[in-house]
């Protein structure tokens, strides 16, 4: 069974792609600065002296602070970084199933696929068998879930190939394990729809508040042969098949 340092795991591939992705942005943005920097000084001098003279020079002043303030904030200004939320996503979620390990339950954190680039981002074995479990930072405020037919939305975007993906990692976890793995979403942030307290089953996955999550988890009816020992070893073949993931 994982410890605290394999929780301290959740989200390691989604952070170094993140830290990796913002280094790659600061290059380009020094080199912009190169650009606009001198320009907006320019700027800065032509107007702060435009006001001085119409006004005061402590007019003058504020106005050229001003624009190089606006200017290096546009020229710094960071993307917005969805690696570094589903991190975050990644790690809530650890600290949502750590009590389970207490209770008996193996769990293991940002496992890689073999011969894939894609990534589990938590397995849970215990006595209804293995359940991966896909964390979604779904945090916008302007977009929520809902739910037509066989269709799961996040705001305008259909759900349906992320959906997929999550069947399709569920069934590698599978094929590595040798045993059924039930594939769910942990939802951060957007309510989640549904007649069973924030749950719904949509195309083969159970959709789930993740503060739910544990709940979910320890109400599945257990299985036969699913006994502590089983539990124990599949953890430590999870741990041996599916290493953890390089990002």
């Amino acid at each position: 069974m994982t410890t605290a340092p394999g929780r301290r795991n959740a989200g390691a591939s989604a952070r170094r792609e993140s830290e990796r992705r913002r280094a790659v942005e600061r290059t380009g943005q020094h080199q912009r600065a190169r650009v606009t920097l001198p320009v907006t000084v320019a700027l800065a001098a032509v107007f702060g002296t435009a006001a001085a003279v119409a006004t005061v020079w402590q007019a003058g002043l504020v106005v050229a602070l001003g624009i190089v303030a606006y200017g290096v904030r546009q020229t710094y200004r960071r993307a917005d970084d969805n690696w570094a939320k589903g991190a975050a996503g990644e790690r809530a979620t650890a600290r949502l199933l750590a009590p389970l390990e207490r209770r008996g339950y193996a769990v293991v954190h940002d496992r890689a696929i073999p011969r894939s680039r894609a990534n589990l981002d938590h397995l849970v074995i215990g006595p209804a068998g293995v359940s991966y479990v896909d964390s979604k930072a779904w945090v916008s405020k302007k977009s929520k879930l809902t739910v037509a037919g066989d269709t799961l939305k996040y705001g305008r975007y259909d759900q349906s190939e992320a959906l997929r993906k999550v069947v399709w990692e569920a069934q590698q976890a599978g094929r590595a394990l040798g045993c059924d793995v039930r594939p769910i979403v942990a939802v951060h942030g957007a309510r989640v729809p549904g007649f069973w307290g924030q749950r719904v089953e949509v195309q083969g996955v159970t959709v789930v508040a993740a503060r739910k999550l544990p709940k979910l988890l320890q109400n599945l009816p257990p299985q036969p042969g699913w006994t502590p020992d089983r539990i124990t070893a599949v953890g430590q073949l999870a741990e041996q098949r599916l290493p953890p993931h390089g990002g």
